[in-house]
């Protein structure tokens, strides 16, 4: 009895524990937290020592000192060093009961989202991650899944309804269907295999280096899936190191270059779409062309990849209003009416 009145007093929180940012949302607060996935530590004694986490610690990325390492624990969706982001969660945990109006800390039940790729192993190492960072309870929903809930498409109707999640480590393309999925791909490409494609492409054509954080920069500032009409489009300057003399080197690049740059990735997005469509039943099929393709993720927001999308598939695709958010606040339903949701949440 004591165990239940406790948790009752608890912050249940749903995490969309992503690649690149974490959110975290509170039961009856909202979203809360909305850090990077990041980890600044220091090994001593093959002990890891935290330092810095989420936005202090991605200040770090690319100037940290040798005895410091600044790093994402998160690769592709799932846990890629268990030890740091069991640390992050705890982090994030104890921030997020900072700010809670429950006037006792219990052990929160928390739902937590995994790609619809993520195997056994996967899925159990998230689990784990969370119990050990202090939870009470781990629930795991599919990423898809919690993004459709969140955009509000009515996924408890026989009505067949498509999402495309873009994140930062995957895309996860799935249909749904009576609070089921019907079909769900997972590929590992998102914001982050963007700038990556950004990173080499510059190489190659400039002959110079940068860094993650840069990319990510200019692809939130003249990123497109198409070139411009107009020529080059929009301009920045970039700064970076010249590869052939090793010194600093400073160029305008322009958003023709980085649609160039993108059309890998976007062309990988747009086959998974693809794929999907020749496999989703002919009954779901025509539901998706009267109610066309929902985007959610960061990377839904990059220009005109919904125009790419709609010109690929000639269906109507549509940004969701909370792109960003759409994941957490899904999974946050969730936390609120558990009941009414347990259906599409599970437990290795």
């Amino acid at each position: 009895m004591f165990g239940r009145l406790f948790n009752w007093f608890s912050s249940d929180m749903a995490i969309d524990l992503g690649t690149a940012n974490t959110l975290v949302y509170v039961k009856g607060r909202g979203v809360l937290l909305n850090e990077p996935s990041v980890v600044a530590y220091s090994t001593n004694s093959g002990r890891k020592i935290v330092h810095a986490v989420g936005n202090h610690a991605k200040l770090m990325l690319g100037r940290t000192p040798g005895q410091i390492e600044a790093i994402r624990p998160m690769r592709d969706g799932v846990i890629a060093d268990f030890e740091v982001a069991e640390e992050m969660i705890k982090h994030f945990i104890r921030e997020v009961q900072k700010q809670s109006t429950s006037w006792i800390k219990g052990r929160p039940r928390i739902e937590i989202c995994v790609p619809s790729g993520a195997t056994p192993v996967e899925r159990k190492a998230i689990q784990e991650a969370a119990l050990a960072a202090g939870a009470n309870e781990c629930w795991l929903i599919e990423e898809p899944m919690a993004a459709a809930i969140g955009a509000g498409l009515a996924i408890d109707q026989p009505s067949g309804s498509m999402v495309v999640d873009i994140g930062g480590g995957t895309t996860e393309v799935a249909v749904l269907s009576l609070e089921g999925i019907v079909y769900a791909r997972s590929v590992r490409v998102g914001g982050d295999r963007m700038d990556e494609a950004i990173i080499n492409h510059l190489r190659r054509t400039e002959n110079m280096l940068i860094g993650e954080t840069t990319a990510e920069r200019i692809k939130k500032e003249i990123g497109s899936a198409m070139p411009p009409s107009n020529g080059q489009g929009r301009t920045m300057s970039v700064k970076g190191r010249n590869l052939l003399q090793g010194v600093p080197k400073e160029v305008m690049v322009s958003e023709a270059v980085v649609a160039e740059a993108l059309a890998d990735p976007v062309g990988e997005i747009v086959e998974a779409v693809r794929v999907a469509l020749e496999t989703t039943p002919p009954e779901l099929a025509a539901d998706i062309v009267e109610k066309g393709i929902m985007l959610t993720g960061g990377g839904a927001l990059l220009d005109n990849l919904d125009v790419v999308l709609r010109a690929k598939t000639g269906l109507p695709v549509s940004v969701a209003d909370e792109a960003l958010s759409c994941v957490v606040l899904g999974t946050g339903k969730c936390v609120e009416d558990l009941e009414k949701w347990r259906g599409v949440l599970s437990k290795v």
